[in-house]
């Protein structure tokens, strides 16, 4: 995919391969194809959040500094890097790290925002593309949670505890 135009790409992505043409020439204008080595730090928790990553291989390491222990992996981040960038306040609750080699659509999130106030209906639909997105992964975190106690250990029958 590497010779591949931000359009090009965005009319391959999952998420968005359905909508009109006009709206990924229009979403494609914010965007640019980016990869990335193991390792990188995309960004870090607490500063500013200015992008937005559209995810084709690879995944992002969400993460957290505790002190005493370093940084900690709180999530894992495959298809969707970035919502902070169009919430205010604006800044990054976790790090993000580079799992695998990552490859993906970078966008600004002033241009997106700036394009979702100019042609509501597009900003409305991938408004609530992105948050499927973002319930997705909180799915995924749940089922990861979860999944320590579907498993139970000996004498435990698996029903909530009586109060």
């Amino acid at each position: 995919m590497d010779s591949l135009s931000a359009f090009d790409i965005l009319a391959l992505h999952p998420r968005v391969a359905d909508l009109p043409g006009d709206w990924l020439r229009q979403l494609a204008r914010h965007a640019w194809p980016v990869e990335h080595d193991p390792g990188h730090r995309l960004f870090r928790a607490d500063a500013p959040a200015d992008r937005l990553w559209m995810v084709y291989t690879g995944h992002i390491r969400l993460d957290l500094y505790v002190p005493g222990r370093g940084y900690v992996e709180v999530d894992r981040c495959a298809e969707i890097v970035g919502l902070a960038a169009l919430i205010p306040p604006y800044r990054w609750e976790f790090g993000g790290l580079v799992g695998e080699r990552f490859h993906a659509l970078e966008f600004r999130a002033a241009g997106l925002l700036n394009l979702f106030a100019e042609s509501p209906d597009l900003g409305c639909v991938m408004y609530a593309r992105l948050l499927a997105a973002a319930n997705a992964g909180l799915r995924s975190a749940r089922q990861r949670l979860t999944g320590l106690t579907t498993h139970p250990g000996p004498g435990d029958t698996g029903l909530p505890a009586r109060a």
